[in-house]
């Protein structure tokens, strides 16, 4: 399926309001998980060309103290 901008615009505006329910070329899809919306937003960006922001990695930062007092 090709997929268009305004497609990509109406799932990235619902996945920052947090909704699973997307609506474009007049037909609605409830989508079960968050999930699933993330992984199609990256899958049209993909095809539309647009960059694709690396994925967090869990990072654990550990400071390094003196001795204390």
């Amino acid at each position: 399926m090709a997929f268009t901008t305004t497609q990509l615009a109406a799932v990235e505006t619902a996945i920052a309001t947090g909704a699973l329910r997307v609506e474009f070329d007049g037909r609605v899809i409830i989508y079960q998980k968050m999930a699933d919306l993330l992984s199609l937003r990256d899958q049209m960006k993909a095809e539309l060309g647009v960059e694709v922001p690396p994925q967090a990695r869990g990072r654990s930062w550990n400071p390094v103290t003196g001795s204390g007092l």
